[in-house]
């Protein structure tokens, strides 16, 4: 396996600060990235939003734009293709991508949201297909195939840790949705495609799941969602819900203390950390917050919930502007698509 090579040649924007800010090759280039994953071998991939519409690889040190049509500056948008079939997408034209997965066999994943699908590239030779979506949005094909299935602005898909799944949160139609890898079948486990918060107990397939925005899953086999318009944190495990953030549902600012009694405002991506606690992108508090959920506890680890581009000798005194998206990476540390400043940023984890 090769050794990472990313890591040694990050390059600081203070010599001796502990937060740094990628700066490879490539990086000057960098438009509202909003995701980030790495493969086996330690590069990393990451989308953009608007209106680049890019995949892009950290690699070899540099990064280079390896899929997607950038649209321009005006957020003009190039002729589109039809609704997508495996062999429609050379070249690739996205339209508002959120996330990036990897998976076991390097296969690299890309929630191309506004064309409600999920788009698969080949690790080596970028092509692309479509694993699911048909590129109309609507609700439709639970037991089929995946890319027979429509959704409705899928925001997420995330391989699990066995290698074997991916959830995906399809947020206009309020459901958490998983397929197989091995199958490529298609099935909701939580929401009844109704707005709102769920109740501690509530059964998933019955209950609300409300702008469900993003999902990961725990070693154990928890699935978390993120509910952006009711700025909660919930917990799917064994067919049953639990709120573990915010059990109100209020828009607030970032405090740390009990999550049950915690609020948030418009958060938007969900990842895991090695420990096996959940790290939340509070995206209007533009902060990184830290969900345990052995003491059900929540606290700030990123910003200071100031809108900024100040960077800090530490996470506390570094500032983001609209973050989207987080990874730890295979070196330990953390890496924030600190979105609205149109930088990567990486320091220690929590």
């Amino acid at each position: 396996m090769r050794t990472l090579l990313l890591v040694p040649l990050l390059i600081a924007a203070h010599a001796f600060a502990a937060i740094e800010v990628i700066r490879l090759p490539g990086a000057e280039d960098l438009h509202e990235p909003f995701s980030i994953a790495f493969d086996a071998k330690g590069d990393a991939y990451g989308v953009e939003f608007q209106p680049a519409n890019r995949i892009f690889h950290l690699h070899d040190g540099r990064i280079d734009y390896v899929s997607g049509v950038r649209w321009d500056s005006r957020g003009k948008t190039p002729k589109l293709p039809a609704p997508a079939r495996p062999l429609d997408l050379a070249p690739a034209v996205y339209n508002g991508m959120h996330d990036v997965s990897i998976g076991p066999d390097g296969a690299i994943y890309a929630a191309d949201s506004f064309q409600h699908r999920i788009v698969r590239l080949d690790p080596r030779t970028h092509a692309t297909t479509v694993l699911a979506g048909t590129g109309k949005a609507g609700f439709a094909g639970d037991g089929g195939p995946a890319d027979r299935a429509q959704f409705n602005v899928p925001m997420c898909g995330v391989i699990d840790p066995s290698g074997k799944f991916m959830v995906i949160a399809d947020i206009g139609n309020h459901r958490v949705r998983r397929i197989d890898l091995a199958t490529k079948v298609v099935t909701t486990i939580a929401g009844n495609g109704k707005k709102g918060l769920p109740k501690d107990g509530d059964d998933a397939l019955d209950t609300p799941m409300g702008d469900a925005r993003a999902a990961c899953t725990a070693g154990d086999g928890t699935v978390y969602a993120l509910l952006r318009g009711g700025n909660a944190l919930v917990a799917i495990k064994d067919g049953k819900v639990r709120v573990v953030v915010n059990k109100a549902g209020k828009k607030g600012p970032a405090t740390d203390g009990p999550a049950a009694d915690a609020t948030m405002n418009g958060p938007k991506y969900v990842t895991m950390d090695a420990r096996g606690n959940v790290l939340i992108l509070d995206t209007e508090n533009h902060c990184v917050r830290l969900f345990d959920p052995v003491r059900g506890t929540i606290r700030t680890i990123v910003g200071d919930g100031r809108k900024g581009a100040a960077l800090g000798a530490d996470w506390a005194g570094t500032q983001l502007n609209r973050p989207h998206g987080a990874r730890i990476g295979p070196d330990g540390r953390l890496y924030v698509c600190d979105t609205e400043n149109n930088r990567l940023l990486v320091g220690p984890a929590p």
